[in-house]
């Protein structure tokens, strides 16, 4: 039976540098936002809180829920549903736990995240939503599935 995956993902800015953890897969790189599946009888809530302590070592505060965004491949063989969290922490010394596709973590300058390889790529409307200080709804991206 298919099943639709439910990830979550937090938003953790610092002095003008966002947290990325590089993945490693199929000899590519790229990045994405800390975060990860909800287990069944997890709030999305508890389920990026455990990520963020499983993948970087960090406690975080979940707050705003900013995007939404599926992620279909065009055989549709899969489907990750994707929920965007803002999120606080007032701990910033990550501690990453490597695995074989996770390879690390770091705070980027925004500068350079508007050039990097993020997947899904939503460093448009995140690099908006950080300039308007995340005023507005949460907003609905569609499917943004990318190789």
């Amino acid at each position: 039976m298919n099943a639709i995956r439910i990830r979550v993902a937090g938003i953790l800015t610092k002095d003008e540098k966002i947290l990325l953890v590089r993945h490693e897969k199929n000899e590519k790189i790229y990045f994405l936002l800390p975060g990860g599946g909800i287990e069944y009888g997890e709030t999305a809530e508890e389920a990026l809180i455990r990520e963020f302590k499983e993948e970087v070592g960090l406690s975080v505060s979940v707050s705003k829920l900013v995007f939404v965004q599926d992620s279909i491949p065009p055989n549709r063989h899969r489907h990750v549903l994707n929920l965007y969290f803002l999120v606080d922490s007032s701990f910033y010394a990550l501690n990453v736990t490597k695995d074989a596709v996770l390879k690390g973590a770091d705070f980027y300058l925004l500068e350079e995240f508007s050039k990097m390889t993020v997947n899904p790529d939503i460093k448009t409307e995140i690099l908006d939503g950080l300039k308007a200080k995340w005023t507005g709804d949460c907003l609905y991206l569609g499917n943004r599935w990318k190789d």
